[in-house]
This record gives C-alpha cells, sequence and structure tokens, in this order.
C-alpha cells in the first residue's frame, strides 16, 4: 500500500478498517499524531501493561523483541516510537517483518522522514503511512467546533475564525485554549470573543487585531479609542508602531502581487504568513489604491525617524498613524 494522502481516508481506516501492525506518521502536525495514536489504542483496547513507549533513544532490537514475545496481560500490545530518527538513517527493516507475524501494532511518530529510506518504502508496501501536514483553517475549525460541541458549549463561526488568527494554526495549542474556555463557559451557553480574549494566550493583544482592523477600514474614531486602550493597558509604544508598519507593509505587497496575478496561496508563501489572511487583506485593500498605501508606509518611516531622532514622543507619532488617514 502506497502512502495515504486524504485526512478521510486514514480517519476512515482507524474508525472502521481492520488495523494493521506497522504505522509512520509524520509532519508537522503533532495533534494529528497524537489523535492517531490515541485511536490505534482505542482500538485495541490495551491496558498500560501492554503499551510500550520509546523515544529517540528506541532501540530497533528491543522493538523486535517486544514483537516476538507473547503478551501475558492480553491479547495484544502497543508499541509507540516518537522521534527516533530511523526514518532518515540507515535502519534495517526486517523487524517489520516480526511485527507483521505478531501481536504487537507498532506506531511511529516522525517530524521529518526519508522517501528514499528503506525502512519507509516497507511501511510503504506492508503498513500505513500518513504525512500530518499543517491543516487548512476550514480543517482547524471543525476540530474545535467539535470540542466546543462535544463539551455542550456553542461557538460561532466568527469566533473560531478569530482565534485561529490571534492565536495561530497549531491545532495543539488551540485545543488547549478551547479547553480552558470550556473550562470557563458554563455548560450550555456560548463561547464569545470577550471569553477568548479574557482566557486565551494570544500571540498579540487582542486590542493590537482590532486597531488593525480599525486602521484598515479607515474609522479614525475606532482606532484612537482603541489605541487609547492599549496605552492604558501599558501596551508598549514601540511594539504598537511595529505592528501598524508591518500591516501596512502587507498591505502593500499583497496589492502589488494581486495586480501581478499571483495567486493568494503564492503570496502567503512569499510574505509568511497564512493563505486566509491574505484573504482578509485582499477584502481589507479593495478599496485602496497602490498610492495610498505607499503612503501610509512612508508615514510610519518618517514617525519611526522621528522618535528615534527624540524629536517627538512616541505616544505622539502613534496618535498621528493613528488619525492622520
Amino acid at each position: 500500500m502506497a502512502e495515504i494522502e486524504d485526512i478521510k481516508a486514514i480517519k476512515n481506516h482507524l474508525q472502521n478498517e481492520e488495523l494493521k501492525n506497522i504505522y509512520l506518521f509524520y509532519g508537522p502536525e503533532n495533534y494529528l499524531k497524537d489523535l492517531y495514536v490515541s485511536r490505534i489504542r482505542s482500538r485495541l483496547d490495551v491496558d498500560s501493561m501492554n503499551c510500550y513507549y520509546f523515544g529517540q533513544d528506541a532501540d530497533i532490537r528491543e522493538i523486535e523483541s517486544i514483537c516476538a514475545a507473547t503478551s501475558m496481560f492480553g491479547d495484544k500490545k502497543l508499541v509507540v516510537v516518537s522521534g527516533s530518527g530511523m526514518f532518515k538513517a540507515s535502519t534495517d527493516p526486517s523487524f517489520a517483518e516480526t511485527a507483521q507475524d505478531s501481536d504487537t501494532v507498532v506506531v511511529f511518530k516522525e517530524d521529518e522522514i526519508d522517501k528514499r529510506n528503506k525502512l519507509y518504502k516497507k511501511f510503504c508496501e506492508s503498513g500505513i503511512v500518513f504525512n500530518c501536514k499543517k491543516q487548512s483553517p476550514a480543517e482547524i475549525k471543525k476540530v474545535l467546533a467539535y470540542e466546543v460541541k462535544r463539551a455542550k458549549r456553542y461557538i460561532s463561526e466568527f469566533v473560531l475564525q478569530y482565534m485561529v488568527e490571534s492565536i495561530g494554526d497549531d491545532i495543539s495549542k488551540l485545543m488547549n485554549e478551547v479547553e480552558k474556555l470550556i473550562l470557563y463557559v458554563s455548560e450550555g451557553e456560548e463561547i464569545k470573543k470577550e471569553h477568548v480574549d479574557l482566557i486565551c494566550s494570544m500571540q498579540y493583544s487582542p486590542g493590537l487585531f482590532d486597531l488593525n482592523d480599525a486602521l484598515a477600514a479607515g474609522n479614525t474614531e475606532k482606532a484612537y479609542k482603541i489605541l487609547r486602550g492599549l496605552l492604558e493597558e501599558k501596551e508598549p509604544p514601540v511594539k504598537i508602531m511595529a505592528i501598524i508598519s508591518r500591516m501596512w507593509l502587507q498591505m502593500y505587497n499583497v496589492k502589488l502581487l494581486l495586480s501581478e496575478g499571483v495567486s493568494k496561496a503564492e503570496i502567503a508563501s512569499c510574505i509568511g504568513t497564512k493563505e486566509f489572511a491574505v484573504g482578509k487583506i485582499a477584502k481589507q485593500i479593495s478599496n485602496m489604491s497602490i498610492e495610498f498605501i505607499r503612503k501610509k508606509i512612508d508615514l510610519c518611516e518618517e514617525m519611526d525617524m522621528l522618535v528615534k531622532s527624540g524629536l517627538i514622543k512616541d505616544y505622539t507619532a502613534l496618535e498621528i498613524l493613528t488619525i492622520g488617514q
């Protein structure tokens, strides 16, 4: 069997099909790797006495001996190996044959692999291999929504999108934040944006996102009000200036690249952000000219120079950047 590429196919296999004896889950999305191991363990219904865990110092011969031994505490055994590096090194794949003829399921969780590796090829041939890629915002929101629903709480599409934008696209981190929100919000109640702002560990202060949105919309009154709030909360002015400057620079790059026919996915790669963020920026700049955005960048650079030269105070520069639409 070749490597499985469809996430629906791996979900269906783990839920409904007969389990294989050898699995390789690799890639950057650790949440998926842990989830699939959990599902395999649930299917096997093994107790802790029949579970063996190894890290980067795993010994292939020790794993082979576990596979060869008869279980004393049940019908099945589970071996989980994390970050071994065996799929990038010269590893004897013969142990896989022992695993296949045993009552043991061996699961490898790796960050990186080499597809020329003999062990990788053996797993593709006789077991299940799946690349746990970073998921799209749509898939991430489905995962979060499912957990919230399972906990008998409610959450809107808007709040889910807000969480992904302000916390990031690491599902494990997002799930930790969802767990905190579930503990904070009572059963049957709705998780709202203000709960996320209050409880969650954000990449930036939520007010900075609101400030960017207000500036992009040309709402100077709202932007100024948010700015005052950020300063009262002791948000460093230099940090606020940097975020505003970065926002206008991103807008300029997106506007320029879109005019050249570059796809949103390619733009995301070029400017180091996510595709959904490029889509949001594209909407914000739809009625802005490239010249208008360029003037905003020039103003940011001018204010930065004046502050560093001591000619104006940093909060004065921020007021000019906020009100000077």
